[in-house]
């Protein structure tokens, strides 16, 4: 029962991407299978700071004020163990003279490797961000660069616990002739992410997780390290319905993140996975 168990855990249609989760998972949505994920997020900042918040790889916001915004994310199932997304982001904070659209992201998912009998699974996800237009990097909503990078996943499957693990790379130039969220000073291209996200079985309906994480800060003149730490909540309405629900804090240091010290900024994250 329990080899059978891990067996159904580690089927393609067992996959909840990054929403409302930063990192990722090995699942991969099923053959011919699609998903929708639809959410909304409110970011707010702690005394202006540029810290950029840790989101889906190429869809960071580095504006300097609060922001709300609506990600959508549809992938599509091209084999069991092949996928393919798009996602794109409205910005309804900030407003100015610039598309209110942006983070044109394409990935694809490979889950190259999995063992049912040990419960684990390996997958790599390759992404392409589109250039952002110059006013939108100026903003903080974009680059005005392509950018590309690649996740390692690595998810291990116990009973009622699975543990997930990502190391990212992001190639991020931008334009140089412009600032990025407002501010002149250089940054950081070369963009790195580890995150390690738990989470566990409450009932046949209910998932908590724990997300914690440290990523490249791309502002040149602050600290190399940002971290962050998320809490998350995932409910299934139905067998093709799940609710989510996610709060991080970022900052310089875990203790900013946990404890009662002001953390560089939060964002609070809602909404829903449909799978059809």
């Amino acid at each position: 029962m329990k080899a059978l168990f891990l067996a159904f855990l580690l089927l393609p249609a067992f996959a909840y991407a990054f929403e409302p989760l930063n990192t990722d998972d090995a699942g991969t949505v099923k053959a011919g299978g699609n998903q929708i994920e639809q959410y909304f997020f409110s970011i707010n900042r702690n005394g202006g700071s540029q810290q950029a918040d840790v989101m889906t790889p190429g869809e960071e916001y580095t504006g300097r004020t609060d922001a709300k915004a609506f990600p959508f994310t549809y992938t599509r199932g091209l084999s069991d163990q092949l996928e393919a997304s798009l996602s794109a982001t409205y910005y309804n904070e900030p407003s100015g003279t610039f598309s209110k659209f942006s983070n044109y992201v394409l990935a694809s998912k490979w889950r190259f490797h999995e063992d049912n009998d040990l419960g684990y699974a390996l997958a790599i996800k390759p992404t392409v961000v589109l250039p952002a237009g110059k006013q939108q990097q100026v903003a903080g909503l974009g680059l005005a660069a392509l950018n590309y990078g690649v996740n390692f996943i690595t998810s291990k499957y116990w009973e009622d616990i699975e543990l997930h693990v990502n190391a990212v790379y992001m190639r991020s130039p931008y334009n140089t002739n412009y600032s990025v969220g407002t501010a002149s000073d250089p940054n950081r291209t070369n963009i790195f992410l580890v995150s390690i996200a738990p989470v566990w079985s409450i009932s046949k309906n209910l998932k908590i997780a724990l997300d914690l994480g440290a990523a490249t800060n791309p502002p040149s003149t602050e600290q190399y390290l940002s971290h962050y730490a998320l809490i998350a909540g995932i409910y299934s309405l139905t067998k093709t319905i799940d609710l989510g629900i996610s709060y991080m804090r970022t900052g310089a240091n875990y203790g900013e993140t946990f404890a009662a010290q002001s953390a560089g900024a939060t964002r609070s994250e809602v909404g829903i996975t449909w799978r059809f």
